[in-house]
């Protein structure tokens, strides 16, 4: 059959059936998929869990992502989905429904927080929050109307370690599930599949991604019915993931394990200096063996990530905005996990409570990223000698970030 010009520009000519083997991800894009036959296309339903029906709803990129990271979780199924925040959000709704409860530890992500206490109340969808250090004591906030705990261990900013299993046998014997915010340590240093979670959730977009550049999020979970409960509660909120990022998080899957074990390695040297800082009131981070669960961190974990905060102390509140200024290296942002390293400035008093082991002043998280140990320690030392210029003349401090 003869094209003419304008539609061969629609139609090239069939790829070659040769084999063509590669070591990077192909990028599959797709919104339509088309089918050879009537009875193919009008079963495409069907298709929806294990095969493709419609780009939205799953590619061969996208596919060998969450193949990938099911076994990387110990689990059998996996979804990928536009964030981690995204991942949050279908966790929550797949499990419950208007008239039902969620408990959600303080420590959880803060947008999340606001989300199921704004949003999903809108929904009906009670959320109950809790202290992350009850541990076996959540059984008693567990009512009957309870469909899910939600754990984010170490907590983010101030990074106390639940004690999983505990949490996890408490809610199973009232029938809930339990939800696992993993991102800090990742599949790489903690397996919450393997200590009985029902949802595993990571923010691919901080140690999987790696470059500071994707957004996605993933649930991974041991059972089929929860996984098909979870897809077509992503299939409803229209969520679907770019090949293109799926290709990116692949690639930073790979180099993941020695990124992260270089952040740790630099991280632990940094809190070390830190440590000596008259500066430092408090370093917060598991491997502190003072830090609210540390034990639990040493039996359940394999590693740390390298990420943790300081407090200062607190007559330092008034200089730390020049401070933060003056760094060369560590950047100002609210992200973790990539190749920069980053500082994040909050006060995780806000909406707490049980903190009374948490020392006064202002709170800086820090993510190590790839850099010489040798240039971050010296990026610090400029910066922290400007509090004792500071407190010695009492003069504005110079501008030296020039």
């Amino acid at each position: 059959m003869t094209l003419s010009d304008d539609t061969s520009h629609v139609h090239p000519p069939k790829r070659s059936a040769e084999p063509f083997q590669a070591m990077a991800m192909a990028v599959e894009r797709a919104s339509t998929v088309v089918f050879d036959d009537l009875e193919s296309f009008e079963r495409r339903i069907d298709r929806l869990y294990d095969g493709f029906s419609y780009g939205l709803y799953g590619t061969p990129t996208s596919r060998q992502l969450e193949d990938h990271i099911a076994k990387l979780e110990g689990g059998s199924r996996a979804l990928v989905v536009p964030s981690g925040m995204a991942a949050i959000t279908l966790a929550t709704m797949t499990a419950c429904r208007g008239g039902e409860r969620v408990l959600i530890p303080e420590t959880l992500y803060g947008p999340a927080r606001d989300m199921v206490g704004r949003f999903l109340a809108q929904l009906g969808i009670e959320a109950t929050l809790y202290n992350p250090r009850l541990d076996g004591g959540i059984a008693e906030l567990i009512d009957r109307r309870t469909r899910l705990v939600w754990v984010e261990s170490p907590g983010s900013a101030t990074f106390e370690v639940q004690d999983v299993p505990q949490v996890v046998t408490a809610a199973h014997e009232a029938g809930a599930l339990v939800a696992a915010d993993n991102t800090w340590a990742s599949h790489l240093y903690f397996k919450p599949l393997a200590r009985g979670v029902d949802m595993s959730m990571q923010a691919l977009s901080k140690h999987a991604g790696g470059h500071g550049d994707l957004l996605m999020g993933s649930v991974a979970v041991h059972d089929e019915a929860l996984f098909r409960r979870l897809k077509d509660t992503a299939r409803f909120l229209g969520y679907g993931v770019s090949p293109e990022d799926c290709a990116l998080c692949e690639r930073g899957l790979m180099t993941m394990p020695v990124r992260m074990r270089h952040a740790e390695a630099t991280a632990r040297e940094v809190m070390s200096w830190l440590s000596r800082r008259s500066e430092v009131a408090q370093i917060l981070h598991p491997s502190v063996a003072t830090h609210p669960g540390h034990a639990v961190w040493k039996r359940d974990f394999t590693g740390s990530a390298g990420v943790f905060s300081l407090v200062l102390r607190p007559d330092l509140a008034e200089t730390q905005s020049e401070v933060l200024r003056h760094f060369r290296l560590f950047r100002l942002g609210a992200s973790w996990g990539g190749v920069h390293s980053l500082i994040a400035v909050s006060d995780p008093r806000k909406g707490r409570t049980g903190l009374g082991w948490l020392r006064p002043g202002p709170v800086w998280r820090l993510s190590i990223g790839l850099e010489a140990l040798d240039d971050l320690l010296a990026d610090l030392s400029q910066a922290f000698e400007l509090f004792a210029e500071s407190r010695q003349d009492g003069t504005a401090m110079a501008d030296t970030s020039t």
